[in-house]
């Protein structure tokens, strides 16, 4: 965080309203005891401290009034998962395709360089990539997975790469399970506590996948009730604030359902 502080500074021109806001907004969260709801007993990972300096974006853009701008969720990413099977027919890991909303790409793409064909390669955000990925830890990959009844620890994420297809960048990564599990129910969800980042499946079929599983399994998609009201209470908070609920961000989340026999 400081050291966007840093790069914000370091330009010779004036600093554009816009510019002199997310300073401010940095310098204060970095004074701040920022503590989410998860356990996070080392400093915030790197994704929150980029998603604070976006909410600065977010209140001085033209067509968002203030209050829409401080409610809960500040960030939108959009979801993909393959569940990937070994060929003894376990669980092995989730390949993830998270395509982050246009303000949150406008901020990674600060300082970046688009290649001949007016896109970012996958070289040049290949750091990002990594930062990103790595910085989810804290936030147990807003992955949450129980397996046989057991919660489901994860490995080191793997192949994670940013693809820019033009508009927004899409974070791809594979988790692995630190132990892989045979699925005689397997039931998975992706959310963030707190509600400060909003997962949303993307549209269309195929939003969840297996892959390399063995005849008889099944796939279930259930959607999570509406909860009007919580939503109303959520919106009431502001970036500084965290909702009274634990684990308040579930209430919105899918829950993506796996057996075989």
């Amino acid at each position: 965080m400081i050291a966007a502080i840093s790069r914000l500074k370091r330009g010779r021109r004036r600093l554009s309203r816009r510019e002199s806001f997310i300073a401010r907004l940095m310098t204060i969260n970095a004074r701040r005891d920022w503590r989410p709801r998860y356990d996070l007993r080392k400093s915030p990972p790197a994704l929150f401290a980029a998603l604070l300096i976006l909410l600065a974006g977010l209140a001085v853009a033209v067509l968002w009034p203030p209050a829409v701008a401080i409610a809960h969720p500040h960030v939108f990413v959009t979801t993909r998962e393959v569940v990937v099977f070994s060929p003894e027919g376990q669980i092995t890991g989730i390949k993830n395709a998270w395509t982050f909303d246009d303000f949150y790409t406008s901020f990674l793409e600060q300082g970046l360089d688009k290649g001949p064909d007016g896109h970012y390669s996958r070289e040049t955000l290949h750091e990002l990539a990594k930062t990103n990925t790595e910085g989810l830890a804290d936030a147990n990959y807003f992955t949450f997975i129980k397996a046989n009844g057991r919660n489901v620890k994860f490995s080191a994420p793997k192949d994670y790469w940013l693809e820019d297809d033009g508009k927004n960048l899409t974070l791809h990564f594979t988790l692995p399970l630190a132990e892989p599990v045979k699925p005689k129910s397997f039931v998975m969800r992706i959310y963030d506590p707190t509600y400060f980042v909003a997962f949303d499946p993307a549209e269309g079929p195929d939003v969840v996948k297996l892959e390399g599983q063995q005849p008889g399994c099944s796939l279930l998609v259930r959607k999570p009730a509406v909860n009007v009201a919580l939503k109303q209470q959520l919106a009431q908070l502001d970036v500084t604030q965290q909702p009274n609920l634990e684990d308040a961000g579930a209430a919105f989340a899918d829950s993506i359902l796996v057996a075989c026999p």
